[in-house]
């Protein structure tokens, strides 16, 4: 029975996955199943693709298997779940199917090959989480007073403010979350702007101390850091630090990218590592990166608009390959990304692109190149070598 228990959570998530419903943290479970190996990865999209006429037109061809005990034992779990949308009824049902019997006999579908669904681009949404645990939806407006601070969004940006200068003994912290789809901008208590990018997460003080201005991040972000010589404003992100007095840069420092990549607009900062204790100094448009594995290091000048477009509402892509771009539009236009040849992944690309458009309005430009083809249903995209 632990098998069957298994599938029927990797089912209930599947279909919160589609539904748009999952946490951050079913989101890492159903990330790691995915992983685990190839056949996982392959069925997860291919169930995706849809569901409704897989589970019609495999139903049969599963009670004539040699599973028979199996499919009893399903039947009887999912017999409860009939009233349910048809939609959900049937994606449960075929998950667990697949899930439990084996799923050789669904490799067989064809798969529709039109763009046919319209995957809107992300927007402006987050949760703020507050020192004492409240959880707030800033898709909607708050307003929120924690002792001397005053929080809101009414101009659709969170901002931190504070009447009197009367500084807290005791730290105390918020976190704000940006889910995959989404995008938001802060104004911290000392006049720091920061804009998020989706997928991710900074943990900060609601108002800082007498020493150093410290934040935790993990995403990708960019700060445009308040000037204040007596206290500098330092980012912890993953196993990277950045320590700045007041300047412009972007950190790109997502947990399932083995780079931490630090870009120096206007002013100047130290970035430094906890693994293998490297430290660099960057002036403006410097770029530094560092492996977390390897702990391999390369500084270098570049065109910092390419790497900080994002925060303007554009793509910018700069002879980058197909695999790094679909992990940019799968974060942004919360989709799922999965190659069909490994090969289309090296295929490079560049182009200047609105963040805002479709995201079938991007894969069909990619697509005029005649070297890869796209494949949409529901949030599963399936791409693979013309």
């Amino acid at each position: 029975m632990k098998d069957l228990n298994s599938g029927f959570k990797i089912a209930d998530l599947i279909v919160k996955r589609l539904d748009n419903r999952l946490t951050e943290e079913e989101f890492q479970y159903l990330e790691e199943w995915k992983q685990a190996n190839e056949e996982n990865a392959i069925l997860f999209h291919k169930l995706s693709m849809d569901p409704e006429r897989q589970y019609l037109e495999r139903e049969l061809k599963l009670e004539q298997s040699n599973k028979r005990a199996n499919w009893d034992k399903i039947q009887a779990k999912i017999k409860n779940e009939r009233v349910r949308k048809l939609k959900v009824n049937f994606l449960r049902a075929v998950a667990v199917l697949i899930l439990a019997i084996g799923s050789t006999l669904f490799f067989t579908n064809l798969l529709d090959n039109n763009l046919s669904n319209v995957i809107g681009p992300g927007t402006q949404q987050a949760i703020l989480i507050t020192c004492d645990g409240e959880r707030y939806h800033l898709d909607e407006e708050v307003t929120i007073k924690d002792g001397d601070v005053f929080i809101s969004n009414k101009t659709q940006e969170l901002i931190y403010q504070k009447k009197t200068n009367i500084t807290k003994s005791q730290l105390t912290y918020n976190t704000i979350i940006i889910p995959r789809g989404g995008e938001y901008k802060l104004t911290l208590m000392d006049g720091t702007r920061i804009w998020l990018n989706s997928n991710s997460k900074l943990r900060f003080p609601s108002e800082f101390g007498s020493g150093i201005r410290k934040v935790e991040l993990k995403g990708e972000a960019f700060f445009e850091v308040a000037k204040d010589s007596v206290h500098p404003f330092v980012v912890n992100a993953n196993k990277a630090q950045v320590k700045v007095l007041g300047t412009s840069f972007n950190v790109n420092a997502y947990s399932d990218l083995n780079e931490i990549v630090t870009t120096l607009v206007e002013g100047r900062v130290e970035v430094s590592d906890t693994l293998f204790g490297n430290k660099v100094k960057l002036l403006p448009n410097e770029q530094y990166r560092f492996n977390k594995l390897t702990g391999k290091t390369l500084k270098q000048i570049v065109d910092t608009e390419i790497y900080t477009a994002w925060k303007d509402g554009r793509f910018v892509f700069e002879n980058e390959s197909l695999e790094d771009i679909m992990t940019r539009l799968s974060r942004w236009y919360n989709v799922d990304v999965s190659f069909l040849n490994e090969s289309v992944k090296k295929l490079r690309f560049s182009g200047d692109l609105t963040r805002y458009d479709n995201i079938d309005q991007i894969l069909e430009l990619i697509e005029v190149t005649q070297k890869v083809k796209f494949t949409i249903k529901d949030r599963a995209l399936l791409v693979e070598e013309v």
